[in-house]
C-alpha cells in the first residue's frame, strides 16, 4: 500500500513539474492586448493627422517576418488581442522616393510581462 501511495504521489509531482515548466511562447491564444494608432504625415503637402487603412504588422519573439497584421480604423487605431506574454515587434511601411525599394519602415518593439496587459504603443508615424 505505501509503495502505491509513492508511486502516486511521484507521478503527481512530476506531472506538476512538467505542466509548470511549460513556458509559453509569445504569440496568440493569450489574454494580453498590444494597441497604439497611425499618426500620418503626406510628403506633398502640411496635411497630418492619424490615418486610416494603413497596415499594420506584428512579429511574435525573435521573428523577423510578419506573424499578424491588422489595418488601422477610420481614427488611425489598431489593436493585437489574444496574445501570451513575451517581446513583440510591431511596425509598418512607408513610401519613401529617395529609399531602396521606394519604402522605409516605422518599428517599435514592446513587452508583455504580464497576461492579462494591455500594451500601448507609441504612435507609428506613416509617410504618404
Amino acid at each position: 500500500m505505501r509503495d502505491r501511495i509513492k508511486i502516486s504521489f511521484l507521478a503527481i509531482a512530476f506531472l506538476f513539474t512538467v505542466i509548470s515548466s511549460c513556458k509559453k511562447e509569445p504569440g496568440d491564444g493569450g489574454q494580453a492586448t498590444i494597441h497604439g494608432k497611425v499618426y500620418a504625415y503626406k510628403t506633398t503637402g502640411a496635411d497630418s493627422g492619424y490615418k486610416s487603412g494603413v497596415n499594420v504588422y506584428l512579429s511574435y519573439g525573435n521573428h523577423t517576418w510578419e506573424d499578424q497584421n491588422a489595418n488601422s480604423s477610420y481614427t488611425g487605431e489598431y489593436a493585437f488581442p489574444f496574445l501570451h506574454t513575451g517581446d513583440y515587434t510591431v511596425w509598418i511601411l512607408n513610401k519613401c522616393d529617395t529609399c531602396p525599394l521606394k519604402q522605409s519602415y516605422d518599428v517599435a518593439h514592446v513587452s508583455i510581462n504580464k497576461p492579462r496587459e494591455t500594451v500601448e504603443v507609441r504612435d507609428l508615424i506613416n509617410y504618404y
